[in-house]
């Protein structure tokens, strides 16, 4: 799903209230991003702040990367920093790309259950499926395993009688 924001094109500046209204956000939500350093107006006047079309463009910048990428501020603030040679900004989007492909995999799993449960012709879901039971006991066993490694390594590791290790 691709979102295009059409943004008027201001002959010279605009209000915050008048940039907030574009957006669709609220004022105070412009005036964190900029105590949050991700926006700064050039241009203030009698306490007001004004906005150019390059500062404009850039909060519309901020609010799709929120959207549509769910981003954090701090990870916005990365992408957005001038870069020169700092690669941080590289590492801030592999590590939202692995995020999403991970939150991918659970939405693409919980999307095959509920279909399944659509599908399926038990009188009750939970307790009656199958597949469902069949899955469910793999996971306890695999939780079972976990829990049995963690405890042998425990043991492994603490102190025996009179403060000595376990071999």
């Amino acid at each position: 799903m691709r979102h295009r924001m059409r943004l008027s094109c201001p002959v010279e500046t605009m209000t915050i209230g008048a940039v907030a209204e574009q957006l669709g956000v609220a004022t105070s939500t412009l005036r964190w991003w900029e105590k949050r350093g991700l926006i700064s107006p050039r241009d203030r006047r009698v306490g007001r702040r004004y906005y150019n079309h390059t500062e404009v463009r850039r909060l519309a910048i901020i609010q799709l990367l929120q959207e549509t990428g769910l981003m954090s501020l701090d990870d916005i603030a990365a992408l957005l920093a001038d870069h020169n040679d700092n690669q941080d900004w590289h590492d801030v989007v592999h590590t939202r790309i692995d995020s999403i492909s991970i939150q991918i995999e659970q939405l693409t799993a919980a999307k095959a259950y509920l279909e399944h449960t659509l599908r399926c012709h038990r009188d009750n879901f939970a307790t009656e499926c199958p597949y469902l039971r069949d899955d469910i006991d793999a996971r306890l066993a695999r939780k079972r395993g976990k829990k049995q490694s963690r405890t042998a390594e425990t043991r492994r590791r603490s102190p025996g009688p009179a403060g000595h290790e376990r071999a």
